[in-house]
């Protein structure tokens, strides 16, 4: 207080017993530092030199960029869904001239650089007992022999249940039933996938069992409600159904259920509304348009019953496809902002990143302290086992020191 205030009413004399604190944040910019590296040359007194130091390696060799710094452009691009034009704005403001270009030829470079460690992810995938898989459009410009308007996708593959989930996002041209091959090729398993045909294949193979996605199924239903003019007495009796056996799968969450819990709960109380729907359904297909909505809705329904109730004889996996599709949203997000790749290898380099972040989120870890991490050593990894450390980065956060 000033020396005139420090008095109480009756003029004795104040003095400091003690204080309040309180905090504020402050925002300082982004600062741009520029590292010396200097390599010494070895030689006799005379002529020129013999040896030099060789160079720090870098994930970009013989380039400008550090791994904090493409991790940062990384990870504006794929976690903050910031395209490269917004990053070039923002690089100008801090005075620094990078161009779009340089930065999707950084992207790309460290992508192929880090491919092993994607590849070290997907045997991880492939070996785990329960996998979920979507596919998504993505429109790539430059690609042989393809008009820059085809449809292109972003095939996504996850790992529901694991302790430290693994999402796999992999750039094809096709959405065809050869790429889910490719895909699957020597699993053994559960497998979680719509109704789309390509997937149907998985069928014919001893030791994969495939179950359905019942969010397809339910939104059948809601299709048939919104805005139907006949069937949408059906399409909510369809809906109530759902709503039941998604309340169970809610209380066996809120529980905290384990596997053989879970399992106990549906037998005890899904397995009987879904014969009863299965029911339900029987009686009243015929009694619709199979090309109505709500004929489409109970014909997928009826044709898929099997693989729709599956989920039932195994607590560890999930009534739907729900886990994939979440990942696929992260990559939509992302999608809307940058419309579009420009070539095979910027499709290619983004399924690789958005694996890793989206891996990377699920498990707790910060993704720009795990790219920066990975830029750093994948540099210097020799071994299989350098590469299988690199890949723990994105599965488990650093613990403090």
């Amino acid at each position: 207080l000033p020396a005139s205030e420090r008095f109480s009413p009756d003029g004795t004399p104040l003095k400091v017993i003690g204080k309040d604190v309180s905090e504020k944040l402050v925002f300082e910019p982004a600062r741009i530092a520029v590292i010396e590296y200097h390599r010494l040359r070895y030689g006799l007194d005379s002529g020129d030199p013999v040896k030099t130091a060789p160079p720090e390696p870098s994930i970009i060799p013989k380039g400008i960029a550090t791994a904090s710094l493409v991790a940062q452009v990384v990870t504006s691009k794929y976690a903050d869904a910031l395209p490269l034009y917004r990053q070039v704005q923002i690089f100008d403001r801090l005075d620094i001239d990078i161009s779009r270009g340089t930065m999707g030829r950084w992207v790309i470079q460290a992508s192929q650089a880090c491919q092993p460690v994607w590849n070290i992810l997907q045997d991880r995938l492939l070996a785990s007992a329960y996998v979920s898989c979507d596919e998504t459009p993505v429109q790539v410009l430059k690609e042989k022999g393809r008009a820059a308007e085809n449809k292109s996708y972003m095939w996504v593959r996850a790992t529901p249940s694991a302790p430290h989930p693994i999402v796999l996002f992999e750039y094809d041209p096709h959405r065809s039933g050869e790429v889910a091959k490719r895909l699957f090729v020597d699993y053994q398993g559960y497998l979680q996938a719509d109704g789309y045909g390509a997937y149907n294949f998985l069928e014919t193979i001893e030791g994969v069992t495939r179950f359905g996605c019942n969010m397809h199924g339910r939104r059948k239903f809601f299709e048939a409600e919104e805005g139907a003019l006949s069937g949408r007495t059906l399409a909510e009796q369809g809906l109530k159904y759902y709503k039941i056996l998604y309340e169970l799968e809610d209380r066996a969450k809120q529980k905290a259920m384990d596997w053989p819990e879970r399992f106990a709960l549906r037998m005890r109380e899904a397995l009987p509304v879904w014969k009863e729907m299965k029911i339900w359904a029987q009686d009243n297909v015929a009694r619709v348009p199979p090309q109505s909505k709500i004929g489409k809705a109970l014909h997928y329904f009826l044709g898929q019953y099997s693989a729709l109730i599956a989920y039932l004889y195994d607590g560890m996996v999930e009534m739907d496809n729900g886990f994939a599709e979440r990942a696929i949203k992260q990559f939509a997000i992302g999608r809307n902002n940058w419309l579009f790749s420009d070539t095979p290898a910027g499709a290619h380099a983004s399924s690789l990143f958005y694996s890793f972040i989206v891996t990377a989120k699920l498990n707790g870890v910060n993704p720009y302290q795990a790219l920066k991490t990975i830029f750093e050593l994948v540099p210097r990894a020799k071994t299989l086992q350098d590469f299988e450390s690199v890949a723990d980065l994105l599965l488990y956060p650093i613990k403090p020191t």
